[in-house]
């Protein structure tokens, strides 16, 4: 078994169609249907199905495709430590940010990084902590920084920051003039919540439940910023980061409240593949963050 003809299965895995991976890999069709079965024959078994001129991953194809993964993962992690022994004093990070974290926080996290590792080049890939999840398991991104439990035992998380999540209000709304409220008080308003698989909304979801408070989902948005004009209008109220709110902001137009009682804190994760090797520039970012890589 060879590195090519496991990248071959990978990618047909991936799309199902020998065709466009012909075209991707710039080799011929015929080549990748002899890969295929050259596979077939060493593993002893059939990785794909052939109905009706289209390809579907056996139960064997789909165990072969996960191990395989993995095993790709860590050869162009192999050759990444090469080029990073042989080049300590540059390099490339590629960090996925969940919403909140990429729009309000990786900014001056970069900036403390950069003013010391110059020649590093930085790249930022922004989604919800699922998404920034699936990067790290397809190896398209060296790391993430997310606000959303992660639950994949490929995954090594740690924690580098508690941030704190607030209530939010037009300045004119009828709760504009308390600090404190009580829980009862948001059951009737229109809360406007982030989308399904925010790490923001799936800790307010939990704590609400964990707390018995009743609210109603108006609108789902999928940035910060949506939710802040859509509240700043008057057209609901919502729960953020304290992170996404300005001193500007927070002085002419909205108003924040916190909840009898209801602690709304969450630690912000660094996030990793527990096969993911840990560059020169990953450990210097480490090192700003205080994340010990063991």
């Amino acid at each position: 078994m060879n590195e090519r003809r496991m990248r071959i299965f990978y990618e047909v895995s991936n799309v199902l169609n020998m065709t466009r991976v012909a075209e991707k890999m710039f080799i011929s069709q015929s080549s990748i249907s002899q890969a295929i079965n050259e596979l077939e024959q060493e593993l002893g078994v059939k990785l794909f199905d052939r109905v009706s001129k289209r390809l579907y991953l056996t139960y064997e194809g789909q165990v072969f495709y996960n191990y395989v993964r993995r095993i790709l993962n860590l050869y162009d992690e192999s050759i990444c430590a090469i080029n990073d022994i042989r080049s300590s004093n540059r390099g490339k990070l590629k960090i996925g940010a969940s919403n909140t974290v990429g729009v309000y926080m990786v900014p001056r996290i970069a900036r403390a990084f950069l003013d010391i590792y110059e020649n590093v080049e930085v790249s930022t890939t922004i989604g919800n902590t699922s998404d920034i999840c699936n990067l790290i398991l397809k190896n398209e991104i060296d790391f993430g920084l997310v606000e959303g439990k992660v639950k994949n035992d490929e995954i090594i998380t740690n924690s580098f920051f508690k941030d704190e999540l607030v209530v939010i209000v037009p300045k004119n709304h009828r709760l504009a003039n308390k600090k404190l409220i009580r829980k009862e008080e948001i059951r009737n308003e229109k809360f406007i919540m982030r989308e399904v698989g925010s790490g923001t909304r799936e800790l307010i979801e939990r704590k609400f439940k964990e707390n018995d408070v009743e609210y109603n989902v108006f609108m789902e948005l999928g940035n910060n910023e949506a939710i802040k004009n859509i509240v700043e209008a008057g057209i609901g109220i919502s729960c953020i980061s304290k992170q996404c709110l300005d001193h500007e902001r927070i002085e002419n137009r909205l108003k924040i409240l916190n909840i009898v009682n209801l602690e709304l804190s969450r630690d912000i994760y660094f996030i990793r593949h527990k096969d993911k090797n840990i560059s020169t520039a990953m450990t210097n970012f480490m090192n700003i963050l205080k994340i010990d890589k063991q």
